[in-house]
């Protein structure tokens, strides 16, 4: 290796050991426990109880392990219950909360003297104060999940919580327990055991996860579906909390959902409305017939009805979208539920295979909508997983990304809270739960950035910087708008391996970030027929710096993106017909 090829190397090494001090203070946080059915964070958290197997009863509730968390602002649980169950239905599991710590005070069971208990399964509280009182999830903050069957929960309450006005959580402990109240049904801890006592950890301090209602990247492709309720997107009372939030959002490719009375042009018609397409702009729409439509910056190519939901090609430009928007049938119709995912799982399915509409290798395919996920976890797995139930209507399993992976769900934040709830209904004696649903191919799409709106927790400078009232998405919708923002990576090749001949190299650019020029090198040991080229994040090409024929040795093209804005690009080498990519980040 000469002088000038060592120097490279060091340079490269040098911007790779400053990108990992760069990054390194982001990894560092505080606990933050979400509740967004990944467990992945109480792996941290020690075990609070461990309650015996097999003393259930013969009952199928059977409590094994109890984790509790807390920081300023909420209250924490996760818990094993021994078989796959539905949280919010079909059950008699109880929290029993003695929040004064005297069992002398409150309703009296098995040594506890509580003032407040919940009852999962129906859904309600009381309580004692020492008149008896009334309270659903919505008035102490309680949110679960998952929202279909499992053997393992986790659930937030909020320490502010009040009920009458009167505030639950004062002292720095409560005693607890956990019950399922069939006769000799599980507790926890077990009978005779007294109750258990859980002291708050003041030094715990919630941090929200930083969020943007705005593309972090201008040329990332925004995403957004949306349950308007029964046509109130067109209703007059509703329209200018629709405005409000359609602007905020700002969305590239908009699927709806409960949209029976209005068409598919009516539609593009009011977001035109909303968001005025300039110069060369406009919004095209897709109506199969169903509720389930589609406004779109893109034309719409195909499409066709799967039921009672809807498939859909569009064209990007430079490659076509698949999207399905879905709103299989609700609550306690698992075989109505499962049946549409398994069609439109297939459809998928066979798109990719060569008929239906026959997309070509690496398309993207985004799977969106209500899909009333409150039952039975198979309907989630065939979504996920490409898992087909009734094989015998709807065909074989198959794996639905283009790699030979599950499908990514984005499971979308609710901006400031540790939730990701996309339902909310305060009238309701459901909680609030992650009913709406986006899932995509993650081998060609990259999740940029994702958000479930719920305006009435926003802080109130954020409302106004984005135009936003506290109100706007309660008085629009039970259902919160779920928006993705993805970038296209470029399936051409791996800058591990290096998928060009094993006599050239692809080296990363340098400076790396950049502003507003940067240089890119590469080696080759012989004259080739070469071709380097700059993608935007989306995957268009946006400028070609070199094509044609050079001879060997070290190469170095400078890409001057003084007219380019911010964000990610992708520079790609093809030598020989074989191609390899590396990122870069233009900072101004």
């Amino acid at each position: 290796m000469g002088d000038f090829e060592l120097r490279i190397v060091k340079q490269m090494l040098k911007v790779l050991c400053c990108s990992f001090l760069f990054l390194f203070p982001v990894l560092i946080s505080a606990q933050t426990i979400s509740i967004d059915e990944n467990f992945s964070d109480w792996e941290s958290i020690s075990s609070f109880y461990d309650d015996a197997s097999g003393d259930n009863s013969g009952y199928p509730i059977d409590f094994k392990t109890l984790k509790i968390y807390n920081d300023d602002l909420y209250i924490y649980f996760y818990l094993e219950v021994g078989e796959e169950i539905n949280l919010q239905e079909g059950n008699n599991i109880s929290l029993l909360i003695d929040l004064d710590s005297n069992s002398e005070t409150g309703e009296f069971f098995s040594g506890i003297g509580y003032e407040f208990i919940f009852n999962f399964g129906q859904r309600s509280g009381r309580f004692y104060d020492p008149q008896s009182s009334g309270f659903n999830s919505y008035d102490i903050g309680l949110v679960t999940a998952p929202t279909v069957t499992s053997s393992v929960f986790e659930m937030k309450i909020d320490r502010a919580a009040e009920i009458d006005g009167t505030s639950l959580f004062t002292s720095g402990s409560f005693d607890f327990m956990i019950r399922s109240s069939e006769s000799n049904g599980d507790l926890l801890p077990d009978n005779g055991s007294g109750t258990l006592t859980y002291a708050f950890n003041d030094e715990n301090i919630y941090e929200a996860e930083n969020y943007s209602l705005k593309k972090r990247n201008p040329n990332d492709l925004r995403v957004l579906s949306y349950n308007v309720e029964r046509d109130n997107l067109f209703n007059p009372s509703a329209k200018e909390n629709f405005r409000r939030i359609f602007q905020a959002i700002d969305a590239d490719i908009i699927g709806l959902e409960e949209v029976y009375e209005n068409s598919g042009e009516q539609a593009a018609s009011l977001i035109e409305e909303f968001l005025p397409s300039e110069t060369g702009e406009q919004w095209y729409s897709g109506d199969v017939g169903n509720d389930n439509l589609i406004v779109s910056r893109y034309p719409v190519i195909k499409q066709k009805s799967l039921s009672g939901n809807a498939a859909y090609l569009l064209d990007l430009g430079d490659r076509k979208l698949l999207a399905v928007v879905a709103h299989p049938p609700c609550c306690q119709n698992n075989d109505g539920r499962q049946r549409e995912i398994d069609e439109f799982m297939a459809f998928v399915r066979d798109s990719k295979s060569g008929s239906e509409f026959d997309i070509e290798e690496n398309t993207p395919i985004v799977i969106m909508g209500d899909m009333n996920l409150v039952g039975l976890a198979d309907q989630q797995t065939t979504l996920i997983t490409g898992d087909i139930t009734d094989e015998s209507s709807y065909g074989s399993d198959f794996i639905p990304d283009w790699d030979n992976t599950n499908l990514e769900d984005l499971k979308p934040v609710n901006p400031g809270l540790p939730t990701t709830f996309t339902w909310y209904s305060s009238g309701s004696s459901f909680s609030a739960g992650r009913l709406d649903y986006m899932v995509y191919t993650g081998s060609v799409m990259e999740a940029e950035n994702a958000f479930s709106l719920h305006t009435p927790e926003m802080h109130p400078d954020s409302l106004v910087a984005y135009g936003l009232q506290k109100e706007d998405v309660v008085l629009a919708s039970d259902h919160l708008p779920i928006v993705g923002d993805f970038s296209f990576k470029i399936p051409t090749g791996n800058e591990e391996t290096g998928m060009i001949p094993a006599d050239f190299q692809l080296f990363q650019n340098y400076p790396n970030p950049f502003n507003p020029s940067t240089t890119i090198h590469f080696q080759l040991q012989r004259a080739a027929f070469i071709k380097l080229e700059i993608f935007d994040a989306l995957g268009r090409k946006v400028e070609t710096l070199l094509e044609g024929k050079k001879g060997g040795g070290l190469q170095a093209v400078n890409f001057d993106a003084s007219s380019y804005s911010s964000g990610i690009y992708y520079y790609m080498l093809t030598i020989d017909e074989a191609s390899v990519t590396k990122k870069m980040i233009l900072v101004k």
